[in-house]
């Protein structure tokens, strides 16, 4: 494959991610992520609202003028949000290497199916299925029945 179609798929692929992500965040659908929609999708996650990559995130709407971050300002943040903040935290290739355990169709998305595999695999959990459940709607947030990468990340961050 030419050098410029993988930059390309992976460009794409990053784009993906990012609007995912910022989907994620903009509870009300007006195309802007503010400070309250940020704390309020943490809150839900049972993450720690006080934790740095949150913190970066609520400053950055904060000192915007207009008290929120539009897609191109949320990209920077996101971009913040996902590297390490200090040497216990884990990369963001470690965070990508675990997600890929997971996906194991590589599709980008962990199904309820793949969830289980995984599970399964580590051989310690006594009922894969209800475990899976559970992470499940722990980490699918906006309810299509798979986890992106920007949900794993997100919950991975803040928990």
């Amino acid at each position: 494959m030419a050098r410029g179609a993988v930059n390309r798929k992976l460009s794409a692929k990053h784009t993906d991610e990012v609007i995912d992500a910022f989907n994620l965040f903009d509870a009300d659908k007006d195309n802007r992520v503010n400070a309250s929609e940020i704390l309020s999708l943490i809150k839900l996650l049972g993450g720690q609202v006080d934790c740095p990559h949150i913190q970066a995130m609520v400053k950055a709407c904060d000192n915007n003028n207009e008290g929120s971050l539009g897609r191109e300002e949320f990209l920077e943040q996101w971009n913040v949000f996902k590297e390490k903040v200090d040497e216990e935290e884990e990369s963001e290739d470690e965070i990508k290497e675990a997600f890929r355990i997971y996906d194991k169709d590589g599709d980008g998305y962990i199904t309820k199916e793949e969830m289980v595999a995984a599970i399964t695999q580590m051989g310690f959990v006594r009922n894969c299925e209800e475990e899976a459940t559970k992470c499940m709607e722990e980490m699918d947030l906006d309810k299509d029945g798979r986890v992106s990468y920007a949900e794993f990340v997100i919950k991975w961050r803040v928990s």
